[in-house]
C-alpha cells in the first residue's frame, strides 16, 4: 500500500467507525463439531426473494474456511448484556466457544444462547471484494427475542436509548 492508499484506508476506517451497527457473532462448526466464529458488525439483509443475509469475512479467516466446508452458519445478534460474548468471540483463539452456551439448530450451525435474535443460514453464494469475502446466506430459520441488541459505534459498545 502506498501512502495515498494508506490515507484512504485510514479514512475508510474512520468513516466506518461512525456507522452505528448491531454486534453479531457468526458461528459455524466443522465435521467433528469444533465450533468457530467471530464477532462482526458487517451483517445486512440482502434479498427477500430468496431470503438472503450478507456477512463479510476476511479472506484469510478460519471461520470463512469452515463455512465453505460446512455450508452453514448462524448470525447471532447479541443482546445488550453480551459485551463479554462479543469480546470473547473477537479473540483469535481456538477455544473461544468453550465457555459459551449454544442452542439446538436446524442447520447444524451452533446458535448462541441469550441473544437478541438468531438467523440460521445455508451458504448461497460468495463474492471476493478486496481483502474480504462477502457471503450470501439463505435464511433457513430465525428466532427473535424481546431483548435489546448490543450496538457498536465510534469504537465502543452502546445500547439503544430508552424512550
Amino acid at each position: 500500500m502506498n501512502s495515498s492508499s494508506e490515507n484512504i484506508a485510514v479514512d475508510l476506517r474512520g468513516f466506518a467507525s461512525r456507522l452505528p451497527a448491531g454486534v453479531a457473532v457468526i458461528s459455524t462448526c466443522d465435521e467433528i463439531g469444533w465450533i468457530t466464529g467471530t464477532t462482526m458488525t458487517a451483517v445486512m439483509s440482502l434479498s427477500l426473494d430468496p431470503p438472503l443475509f450478507a456477512v463479510s469475512l476476511a479472506n484469510d479467516s478460519q471461520t470463512l474456511d469452515v463455512i465453505r466446508k460446512s455450508g452453514v452458519f448462524c448470525i447471532n445478534l447479541l443482546a445488550e448484556d453480551q459485551q463479554d460474548v462479543a469480546n470473547t468471540c473477537a479473540r483469535k483463539a481456538d477455544d473461544k466457544f468453550a465457555s459459551l452456551k449454544t442452542t439446538d439448530s436446524v442447520t447444524g450451525a451452533p446458535c448462541l444462547s441469550g441473544t437478541a435474535a438468531i438467523a440460521e443460514c445455508r451458504l448461497h453464494s460468495e463474492f471476493v471484494a478486496g481483502d474480504h469475502t462477502i457471503l450470501a446466506g439463505e435464511l433457513v430459520r430465525t428466532v427473535i427475542e424481546t431483548k435489546a441488541p448490543l450496538l457498536y459505534h465510534a469504537g465502543r459498545y452502546s445500547t439503544l436509548a430508552q424512550n
